[in-house]
């Protein structure tokens, strides 16, 4: 009777026409003939009248096909799409703001990142995530082990930060980011993950972070607090780790003080009492921020502004783009770029399978840092960091870190129905 079996599955495969389908659904059918059959056995048949019954009662196996490959197709998820073509178009504004679009260097950078950007997140599309699962460790390794590589062999420093340069290349910590998150997801999801691994494992990656910058450690650690909350381990040992590792945060904040850096403590003074009358006259504080801010009005300037606004094109690229285009293009700006945040969410909301709730959480998480952190700081909301904005400042490892934020979302969502359904249920009655 295995080969009556084995023909209906045959019969109902060669009408799928993806290959993953087909796999998937060959699994959901062994499982359901399977139920049925142990159905007819506690009847008292013999295995191989109730193997022919449950074969049977399936239905028509082309029938089944056809309405399995609409229902498990890959899908490609427009909207995101969408908006990530057009962030990343908007990403060219800043540069024809700051006349870099003359300037065949900047354009020319500019226009190959996003092409790399964009083959990452097709890429990524099409790998079938799923198959990361079981993958954690080998994720933690090759994030810790490209820490390692930059922390020993970096050549020079930018804000402080230290980066490994190639040419035009430069890599910095902020590539270790994707690694964790897969290597999270692939703990979290794991029944046999225990807390004292996840202490050893962070201390230990955190530690590497540390050696870079504290925004790159701030979007490691928001992106894995958010991970380890919607994991499978206990909640009230979460709530214990957390509250713990925020207080030792403090007492390291506390003692560290003394030892960060001028522009450091600088960038916090100045936050927390910006109209002291040493911030107020300094180069570029909170008061000329506010300034600019004020005056670009609803359709701005239209005069170029990295004469007078360092980092224009990076870092404080909202504050120089708005600038130039006033708060009625600012504004859509922020629109796309929360869109972007908000269709994430609305896909984790309507999946059931944790491992993809994992990851889209820690991509929320990690998009939504960068987006808030520097918006907020050019509003006065928090201090100045080097947080870039998602898909507008200008640089290589902002745009292939957010393009694989994009092409995990995609991954997820095309094969969000290759999941356990109760489409044949129906046939079996």
């Amino acid at each position: 009777m295995g080969e009556q079996r084995n023909s209906f599955l045959e019969q109902v495969q060669s009408q799928i026409k993806s290959k993953e389908a087909r796999a998937f659904v060959s699994m959901e059918l062994h499982h359901h003939l399977n139920e049925v059959k142990n159905y007819w056995l506690q009847k008292g048949i013999s295995e191989d009248q109730a193997e022919a019954k449950a074969v049977t009662q399936m239905g028509n196996p082309i029938s089944i096909g056809q309405s399995l490959n609409r229902i498990h197709r890959p899908k490609v998820d427009w909207m995101t799409l969408i908006l990530f073509v057009a962030a990343l178009l908007l990403g060219f504004l800043p540069l024809l703001s700051q006349g870099y679009m003359n300037d065949n260097h900047f354009s020319m950078y500019k226009a190959i990142f996003v092409v790399l950007g964009g083959v990452l997140a097709l890429g990524m599309m099409l790998i079938d995530y799923r198959k990361m699962a079981n993958k954690g460790w080998m994720f933690y390794l090759l994030g810790t082990a490209l820490l390692l590589f930059l922390t020993r062999h970096f050549n020079t420093v930018v804000d402080g930060q230290a980066v490994f340069k190639l040419g035009p290349l430069k890599m910095e910590g902020l590539m270790a980011i994707p690694f964790f998150l897969m290597a999270w997801g692939g703990f979290f999801q794991s029944d046999r993950f225990k807390m004292w691994k996840f202490i050893l494992l962070f201390i230990l990656s955190s530690y590497f972070f540390l050696q870079f910058s504290l925004t790159t450690l701030f979007i490691y650690v928001a992106m894995t607090f958010t991970m380890i909350w919607w994991s499978k381990l206990n909640k009230k040992k979460i709530a214990i780790v957390l509250g713990t590792g925020f207080a030792l945060v403090a007492a390291w904040g506390i003692i560290g003080w003394m030892t960060v850096a001028y522009y450091q403590k600088y960038r916090v003074l100045s936050f927390l009492n910006p109209y002291n009358a040493e911030y107020l006259t300094s180069k570029f504080g909170l008061l000329e921020i506010h300034h600019l801010l004020v005056g670009a009005g609803w359709f701005g300037k239209h005069s170029f502004a990295d004469q007078f606004i360092p980092e224009a094109h990076t870092n404080f690229v909202f504050l120089s783009f708005t600038y130039y285009y006033g708060w009625l293009f600012a504004a859509i700006l922020i629109v796309v770029l929360c869109l972007v945040a908000l269709r994430i969410m609305f896909i984790a909301r309507n999946l059931n399978d944790t491992y993809s709730k994992l990851l889209l959480a820690g991509v929320v998480m990690v998009y939504t840092v960068q987006l808030v952190g520097n918006v907020g700081m050019i509003a006065g909301f928090f201090p100045m960091t080097n947080m870039s904005l998602p898909f507008i400042s200008y640089g290589l490892m902002p745009i292939l870190l957010n393009a694989f934020l994009i092409g995990i979302v995609l991954s997820i969502y095309r094969r969000k129905d290759l999941m356990v359904t109760n489409t044949l249920h129906g046939n079996q009655q």
